[in-house]
């Protein structure tokens, strides 16, 4: 049965998405990869060997039989997924075209991007290395199946048990989509929820905190969660404008919850920004504080603007920004604010988790 379960490279980051951040080529589609504990180890791949591991969703019935149905379900997920991602991203085609989609979107395109979300944030190498940590089965001779499929096997069912209520939670928040003149990049966990990424109950922090997903290299789709849309009556969907910095911030926060790698278009390479830290592997601590924290600020797109799609390949340059710099006494109280803010957020996320 393990022979068997290997014979499979089941990819955990779709292809359709990866592709979005890489360049057709004749022999298919190239991304840019850099390991997440040494930037400088990059390479450039196929996208189909990327993100992929042999029998990752191989599990087995009651009966002890191994079967590959959560691959084909996912694959059904991604299918109605891509179509959903044409209807938000490629609806146009000249450079004067507008880069953003008409909001709110379309019904039947949220419900699809709400379930590849929803799929996308429960099937990854760090959601079943959380499972694994808080697994209490470790000394349960009982379970009658091989132990390579015992983590596979809760982990399968646990995307079972919370992708259509997941879906439900992320289709009902407000919905922001995203442009940035600075080049965004991707990773092997690319849906953020951002200050719960490892929260024990994801369902709650789904709905609570703010939630990010880079589309291409300059698109996303950002959530506000609960706290922000307290303080500023963000109830509707919007289109939005992150400042450099913040997209900067964006790209550090991938690359802090990636397990191996982080991905971006061998044009767009946003890497030399992202600051190194000391990463605490999810296999050492499962304490969501030890990620960074993050409270995001952003800009309204009026409703009669947008962005002009030949910004998505044409880059402003960094030494044109002309903007006048802040005093140490505007930053101090900048980030005061800031961290009041989140302060206050996390005391009431808290006190949600103990009811």
């Amino acid at each position: 049965m393990p022979g068997q379960a290997a014979s499979t490279r089941d990819h955990h980051v779709p292809q359709m998405y990866l592709r979005r951040f890489a360049r057709r080529t004749g022999a298919g589609w190239q991304i840019a990869a850099a390991s997440v504990k040494d930037l400088g180890a990059r390479f450039q791949s196929e996208v189909k060997n990327v993100a992929v591991e042999r029998g990752f969703y191989w599990g087995t019935d009651r009966d002890g039989v191994p079967h590959h149905a959560m691959e084909k379900f996912l694959t059904q997920i991604e299918r109605l997924g891509a179509s959903a991602f044409r209807q938000i991203l490629d609806t146009g085609k000249l450079p004067s075209d507008n880069a953003m989609p008409s909001l709110p979107l379309r019904r039947d395109t949220r419900l699809a991007v709400s379930w590849w979300m929803a799929a996308q944030i429960l099937r990854t190498t760090r959601q079943r290395a959380r499972l694994d940590l808080l697994s209490t089965d470790a000394n349960d001779y009982s379970v009658d199946v091989p132990s390579v499929f015992r983590s596979r096997n809760r982990h399968i069912a646990y995307i079972l048990e919370m992708v259509r209520p997941l879906a439900a939670v992320i289709f009902h928040r407000p919905w922001g989509v995203g442009f940035s003149d600075y080049c965004l990049l991707t990773g092997d966990v690319p849906v953020l929820v951002l200050n719960g990424q490892d929260a024990r109950d994801q369902m709650l922090a789904a709905a609570y905190w703010d939630i990010y997903l880079p589309l291409d290299p300059h698109r996303c789709l950002f959530m506000p969660g609960l706290h922000t849309r307290r303080r500023n009556s963000h109830w509707f969907d919007r289109s939005l404008k992150f400042h450099p910095g913040i997209a900067m911030a964006f790209n550090n926060a991938v690359s802090d919850v990636a397990v191996k790698h982080v991905f971006f278009h061998p044009d767009h390479d946003p890497t030399a920004n992202i600051r190194m830290r000391d990463r605490v592997e999810l296999e050492d601590d499962l304490s969501a504080d030890t990620l960074p924290r993050h409270v995001v600020t952003y800009g309204f797109l009026h409703p009669d603007f947008g962005v002009q799609r030949r910004w998505l390949d044409e880059h402003p340059s960094a030494s044109g920004n002309n903007a006048i710099p802040l005093s140490e006494s505007e930053l101090l109280h900048i980030v005061g604010t800031m961290a009041g803010e989140l302060e206050e957020a996390e005391t009431l996320f808290r006190g949600l988790t103990a009811e």
